[in-house]
Parts: structure tokens; C-alpha cells; sequence
């Protein structure tokens, strides 16, 4: 029974109607093909000796297509473990950059992320001690910094930043790993030697294409519905992509809200019907609504 689902989401059939619309809009990982092979870059970093001139990686895509969600799967995949002295091992370090940084600010933000109380009024050199510190205490291999677009917002102190960033991988010779959108770029581009230690991993946007469909048919797996919706056939493809978008956010949001729909009207089915009755605004109409009011 109900074999065109996964194991663990035959089990939420069995559970009420509320439980399976709170596993559906729970966050679900697909190893597609783009994030598998950045993973597997990140992978290499954790195993990388520390040298003088640790190699880094910065994840470039649109908002909405898998940035965070590859971020995360990468610090699940190695958490922190304790020796049997009872030292740390914290091998990934994540943090977001502030939405509008400054040295002192990302040093507060590390120093929280570790765990560590502290007055934020403290000077910036007080607390970038006390970050490579407890950094080198806790075995930290690799800085992951999300929202790295965010240093755009820093001005001409972006520089300073980034400056402070190089710093921090040089001294404790460990990799950064950072993520944004586009103008992430723009933000190394102040500073042309720090842009050469990292190198780029674009997230493209998704395509009508094998790809997209190979993701349609595992996501399917996924969704607690008794019947099949053939959601990579020639009929609800196209529509999938067309009202979902060209990122991965677009069509996995579109997936949930129909999924929960077929739920609560007892359909069991994502249909081309069922889709046209959604009260849904494709992500690329938010600007024609914007200049209609």
C-alpha cells in the first residue's frame, strides 16, 4: 500500500489530519544534483590539513534557492562531539551576518553563536580576542557566515570586514565558508585578495528540465497524500514550474500549500485542478501587484 511514498512518510498517513499537515511544512532535505556536489565540496574543507592559506568557498544564488538549506545540512552532517577529556570539538561554526555589520557587531555575533556572555559595548579588539580564543579552544575548523550579501550594507566598512574575516582564517588557519546572493560578489570586490582565496559555487536557476523533474519525483515521495499525483508527468509539470518559480523555494512553498489543500478538501491528489483553486501569487507577480495598488 501507498508504495509511491518513503517509509518514514507511510507512517504519517496514520497519524490525524493535523499531524500530517505538520510534517508537510516541516523542513524536508532532496539531495539534488547542484547541492550534492556543493556539499561534497564542503566536505573536503572539513577534511583539509590547516595551512598557511586555508581554501574557501562562497555559495552564490537567488533568494529562495537552497542557500540556508544547504548550510544547514552541512553543520548536521557534523555536529559537536566532546572528547573523552571533555574538550569541544566544534568542527562548523555557523553565524548570519548583521544586517548591517560592523566589526564589533560580527564579533558579538560569533561570541553568541559559541555561546559565550559578554558586554556588546566592549571594544572590537576585546572581543575579537576573546572569538580566537574560544574558537581555538572549541577545535573551530570552519567559520560558515550566511547572508554574506549583508556586508554590501557595511559601506566603506565592509572592507574593514573582510579584513577582519582574513584575519581570523589566517591566524587560526581555518576555511571560511560563506553564502548570499549575487551582491556577495560586490562585497569581495572591495577587496581583490581576499576574492582570490574564495572560490565560487553557483546555485543556477532551475529549468524545465530533467533535473527539475527528477526533483518533482522525489520531493512526491515525501508528501503524506494516499494517492499518487504523478507530479513529473507532462501535465503538472509544466504547471508546477510555471506557478512555483525558477527556485527551489518557489516550487518546494507551492508543493506544501497544495499538499496541505488535498489534505484538508480530502482529495488525497495534487491535480492541474486542484493547483488552479489555490489562492497563490507566482513569485514573479509581486511586482504587477505592486503597481496595481
Amino acid at each position: 500500500m501507498m508504495r509511491h511514498l518513503e517509509a518514514t512518510t507511510r507512517e504519517v498517513m496514520e497519524r490525524p489530519s493535523k499531524a500530517r499537515v505538520e510534517f508537510v511544512n516541516s523542513d524536508h532535505w532532496i539531495g539534488y544534483d547542484q547541492a550534492s556536489r556543493i556539499l561534497g565540496r564542503l566536505d573536503d574543507l572539513v577534511a583539509h590539513p590547516r595551512t598557511l592559506r586555508m581554501p574557501n568557498v562562497l555559495i552564490v544564488g537567488r533568494s529562495g534557492n537552497g542557500k540556508s538549506s544547504i548550510l544547514e545540512r552541512f553543520t548536521k552532517r557534523h555536529p559537536i562531539q566532546i572528547t573523552q577529556t571533555g574538550t569541544p570539538l566544534a568542527p562548523i561554526l555557523r553565524v548570519d551576518m548583521p544586517d548591517t555589520p560592523d566589526e564589533s557587531e560580527l564579533w558579538s555575533t560569533i561570541l553568541w553563536a559559541l555561546g559565550i556572555s559578554h558586554r556588546e559595548k566592549d571594544p572590537a579588539a576585546v572581543k575579537k580576542r576573546q572569538v580566537k580564543s574560544t574558537m581555538r579552544y572549541a577545535n573551530v575548523q570552519i567559520l560558515v557566515i550566511d547572508e554574506f550579501n549583508n556586508l554590501t550594507n557595511a559601506g566603506k566598512g565592509a572592507a574593514d570586514l573582510l579584513s577582519a574575516i582574513k584575519e581570523l582564517s589566517n591566524d587560526l588557519r581555518i576555511s571560511i565558508v560563506a553564502a548570499g546572493t549575487q551582491a556577495a560578489i560586490n562585497a569581495l570586490n572591495s577587496d581583490p585578495q581576499m576574492k582570490s582565496r574564495f572560490e565560487p559555487a553557483g546555485l543556477e536557476r532551475w529549468s524545465l528540465d530533467a533535473e527539475y523533474l527528477r526533483l518533482l519525483v522525489s520531493y512526491e515521495r515525501l508528501l503524506p497524500l494516499a494517492e499518487p499525483s504523478r507530479l513529473a508527468s507532462r501535465e503538472i509539470a509544466p504547471v508546477l514550474y510555471r506557478m512555483g518559480g525558477d527556485t527551489i523555494g518557489g516550487t518546494v512553498k507551492l508543493l506544501k500549500t497544495a499538499t496541505v489543500k488535498a489534505i484538508e478538501k480530502g482529495t488525497e491528489q495534487i491535480t492541474v485542478a486542484l493547483l488552479d483553486d489555490l489562492a497563490w501569487t507566482p513569485p514573479g507577480d509581486w511586482d504587477a501587484i505592486s503597481r496595481r495598488i
